[in-house]
């Protein structure tokens, strides 16, 4: 060194303690040809100064490629981002955002450590905390086997949801459950005390004939027939398919008859129109009653079982589920005269009533 700025280019500044606030103490500078120092004294203490205010939260929002994606990021940031740190990829630095601007570490990250030995991790007990609670997370065993254990915090209660649509019946506590039937209803069981299914309650039906044609397109009524001379006569047969219910038939329709008498009022020769159950002397379970003056008459049917009373649980003219039947249309004469027959008009309709118990 030759120069006093060569030797200044060469200095290096420290401070070295020399007993702070001795009296004396004087500022050195030293050269030589090959180095040169000035030596400061440090200086005493300061006053403590003012609370800073509290940092914010970090918060780890991983990588981004390079400054130019941070700058262009940093035009959409606030105050209310502040804490957010990111690595620039391209540099390996840390870019911390204080809500105004960003902050630099570079050395934030050292070099990559080796590889560490791979772990295997299974899920074990997941509980629920009180609420408010923090998050609860431990781990047990020995790696590389850990278990991880959780406490949430359960979640505070909700408000009250909207009415839900009707639940399943069939979950209802006074409900008696059983198999499932087309078409039935829920009734009440006096004896269970619950709600059970049943058979449709309603009319089945109808079957009907008129005439010569029948809801089956088989035969129907038989043709007209005069000067008849016997007590009785089927004239139709109205089958009834099989139904899922003990039932009683209910009809109505009528047939058309006369006797030969003399249109006098001592006449007394009648044809009644019956309807029976199964056969031509089954159980009677319609009647309609014909005239006794010599002149055409309908005979309307309506229901009829020939006893003078019936409870519910009577078996009269019942025709048990599963069991298809057929229904007799017999003209049964109560006198001596003969009589005629016609089948126009004729007609006789049937629906099935079931029987309902409790």
């Amino acid at each position: 060194m030759s120069t006093v700025g060569e030797y200044f280019r060469a200095t290096k500044l420290r401070g070295i303690d020399e007993g702070v606030g001795a009296p004396g103490l004087v500022q050195s500078m030293h050269g030589t040809p090959r180095d040169g120092s000035f030596e400061l004294i440090t200086g005493t203490p300061g006053p403590v100064g003012a609370q800073g205010e509290q940092a914010a939260t970090f918060r780890w929002e991983g990588d981004i490629s390079d400054p130019v994606a941070l700058a262009a990021l940093a035009t959409r940031l606030g105050t209310v981002h502040a804490g957010r740190a990111w690595r620039v990829k391209s540099t390996d630095t840390l870019m911390y955002w204080n809500g105004s601007g960003f902050e630099t570490f570079t050395d934030a990250f050292g070099a990559p450590g080796p590889d560490g030995k791979p772990c295997s991790i299974t899920i074990g007990t997941v509980d629920t905390g009180p609420v408010g609670s923090d998050l609860r997370v431990t781990l047990t065993g020995t790696a590389p086997n850990l278990v991880l254990n959780l406490v949430v915090p359960r979640g505070i209660k909700g408000r009250k949801g909207d009415p839900g649509g009707p639940g399943p019946i069939r979950e209802a506590s006074d409900y008696l459950d059983g198999p499932l039937v087309d078409r039935a209803v829920p009734i009440w069981s006096e004896t269970a005390q619950k709600w059970k299914l049943q058979p449709y309650p309603g009319l089945r039906g109808p079957w009907s004939l008129v005439e010569a044609r029948a809801w089956d397109d088989g035969p129907g009524f038989a043709p007209g027939k005069r000067d008849i001379n016997v007590d009785s006569m089927t004239v139709a047969q109205l089958k009834i398919p099989a139904q899922d219910t003990d039932w009683r038939p209910v009809l109505g329709g009528g047939v058309v008859t006369s006797t030969t008498e003399p249109h006098e009022i001592t006449s007394v020769t009648r044809v009644d129109t019956e309807v029976r159950l199964g056969s031509p002397t089954g159980q009677i379970v319609a009647l309609g009653a014909g005239f006794p003056m010599g002149v055409d008459g309908i005979g309307y049917l309506q229901p009829y079982y020939g006893v003078r009373s019936m409870t519910p649980d009577s078996t009269v003219g019942v025709v048990p589920a599963g069991q298809a039947t057929t229904l007799y249309v017999v003209l049964r004469r109560k006198g001596t005269s003969t009589w005629i027959y016609y089948q126009s008009n004729a007609q006789i309709i049937c629906w099935a009533r079931p029987i309902t118990t409790s």
